[in-house]
């Protein structure tokens, strides 16, 4: 059976999908409603203007970056409230939280909202909601992780983990780029992950020369 939107999701959904491609500034209100299928009044009437629909649209990805977060990082923060995180765990955690966020990257579900925290990042007007959302739920926590394993100072350990995850976040909004040469590759007809794997081994080499600096 054929899911049943009603307009205001239809407005987010179009919302989110033009905002992510054009920016806040060249999307209109005309715009969103012809994508969306409905009358131009139908944005005022649900969110008033432009400024509460987009704001309508960062709310609600916002709580899919902490939906898709959390499952992990409460994981992480248990250990930390327990005093059960040990060296050997972090580097465990430091690696699935990497694959996380490679996944978001690489995977179609995450394009557009990837797409929205990179404009949001480039943009001197954002208030930068969605990057701080994801630097709580993931960025923070990989900061503990690297103190653990690191005796690292909470602002470096702060741009490491800022380093490891806009490589990442970037990589995933501009992969295109490099998709001409991976096409046919014989890295890729021996395994079709093996980009997100190159990406976690590089990750983790970062982290891994840390660590023996430190020793």
């Amino acid at each position: 059976m054929k899911e049943k939107v009603n307009t205001k999701d239809k407005l987010i959904r179009a919302g989110i999908k033009l905002f992510s491609k054009y920016g806040y500034a060249a999307t209109s209100t005309r715009m969103i409603a012809a994508e969306a299928g409905v009358n131009l009044s139908a944005i005022a009437f649900h969110y008033t203007n432009k400024e509460c629909l987009y704001q309508a649209c960062l709310n609600y990805i916002v709580e899919k970056i902490r939906e898709y977060y959390s499952p992990i990082r409460e994981k992480i923060e248990k250990e930390f409230e327990d005093q059960t995180m040990t060296e050997e765990k972090a580097w465990k955690y430091l690696e699935d939280l990497i694959g996380v966020q490679i996944e978001a990257a690489f995977g179609k579900r995450y394009q557009t909202t990837l797409a929205m925290v990179y404009r949001e990042e480039i943009s001197p007007e954002s208030s930068h909601t969605l990057t701080k959302t994801v630097f709580h739920q993931e960025e923070e926590v990989m900061a503990r992780l690297l103190q653990v394993i690191a005796p690292l100072s909470d602002g470096r350990a702060r741009v490491i983990s800022r380093f490891i995850n806009g490589s990442i976040i970037a990589f995933g909004e501009h992969k295109s780029l490099i998709a001409p040469y991976l096409e046919g590759s014989p890295e890729k007809e021996k395994d079709p992950d093996w980009v997100k794997k190159e990406i976690s081994s590089s990750c983790m080499a970062i982290v891994r020369e840390l660590r023996e600096k430190a020793d």
